[in-house]
């Protein structure tokens, strides 16, 4: 009897961990978004590249374009590394513990993906530095 028991329930278990475990997950990251930005010190990377907003990409990527065309629309200047043209950009990037394209630093924020509502809310917090970022500018 004792086998027959653990010879059912193993496998219902089992079967239920399957189908309950992703909606558990996702019932989770419905009531606790993920942040849209992380804050920090970011002033060694405006320094390193001279200019008050930097964006890593790649080339080809969708997401990436649309924050192109965001920032040119609004007469932002920035600094694009090209992780997937440069090998120190990849390194940087590694480094950044980036996970995915586009990353912009603005300010005192860090976005990972494209986010237009939180891109723009971050470029209204910036001061423009003088003489930095005042023209578009791609490191590769």
């Amino acid at each position: 009897m004792r086998g027959l028991l653990i010879a059912v329930l193993v496998p219902a278990f089992f079967a239920g961990g399957l189908y309950v475990g992703p909606a558990v997950r996702e019932a989770y990251r419905t009531t606790f978004p993920p942040p849209a930005y992380t804050t920090g010190d970011y002033r060694e990377i405006y320094e390193a590249h001279g200019s008050t907003v930097v964006m890593y990409a790649t080339a080809s990527c969708p997401f990436c374009e649309k924050a192109r065309l965001l920032l040119a629309s609004m007469g932002v200047a920035y600094t694009e590394l090209l992780i997937d043209e440069s090998v120190a950009a990849k390194t940087e990037f590694v480094e950044r513990r980036g996970r995915g394209v586009p990353l912009l630093y603005i300010g005192n924020r860090r976005i990972a993906g494209y986010q237009e509502t939180v891109i723009r809310e971050a470029l209204e917090h910036i001061q423009p530095t003088e003489g930095v970022g005042l023209g578009l500018e791609r490191s590769l």
